[in-house]
């Protein structure tokens, strides 16, 4: 599995990581029919308008349209990248948008998120590192260790709102981890010869 941290990523690669943040907070919501699609082009009633990611999922019936702009910036997102995003969600007649930077908020954007119902996300490196106790390292997955580095993804996604300065963690989802510690489970009970069958 190929890592690259947020801040080698290019643009482009910036928002892959974007799509796989929503896909996976979409799985561990169950969304029905979700689709999600990268870098298209959506008409509206004023024009055309370029969405780095869209998904689309159906709830009471209901198909319902998320934008989702991706900023790879070093300084605090303002307000006003917020308020264009909100005007993109209103001409498109989305029912979400949601902006995921690798930087921190303005407060100005937090509120303004708040008043218009905008999802902030930030995006950053997720540090994991080697725990392994065998003598070397490995160079395949027969190491549990080294399994779950290969496999945790490279990044975090975090909810920030303006309620809380505690911003809660939402990819990798708690479903992906369960799975990495389960695997990660089985495979040191196989290393040390115990049959987790028979406990």
């Amino acid at each position: 599995m190929e890592r690259i941290n947020i801040c080698d990523m290019t643009p482009t690669e910036f928002e892959k990581c974007c799509l796989d943040i929503l896909n996976g907070y979409a799985e561990e919501e169950c969304l029905k029919d979700f689709r999600i699609i990268h870098d298209t082009i959506i008409p509206a009633s004023d024009g055309r308008y370029q969405i780095d990611v869209y998904a689309e999922f159906t709830a009471m019936r209901a198909r319902f349209k998320v934008l989702c702009e991706c900023k790879k910036y070093k300084n605090r997102v303002g307000r006003e990248k917020v308020a264009v995003l909100h005007r993109k969600v209103e001409s498109i007649g989305a029912q979400k948008g949601i902006l995921i930077s690798t930087s921190d908020f303005q407060s100005g954007a937090i509120e303004y998120a708040k008043a218009h119902g905008i999802a902030l996300i930030k995006a950053e490196d997720y540090h994991f590192e080697y725990l392994s106790h065998s003598s070397g390292q490995p160079d395949n997955d027969d190491d549990p260790f080294l399994f779950a580095e290969n496999h945790m993804p490279s990044y975090v996604g975090f909810e920030c709102t303006a309620d809380s300065d505690e911003q809660r963690k939402i990819y990798p989802t708690k479903t992906m981890i369960k799975g990495l510690l389960d695997e990660m489970n089985r495979r040191i009970y196989e290393m040390m010869g115990i049959d987790i069958n028979n406990m």
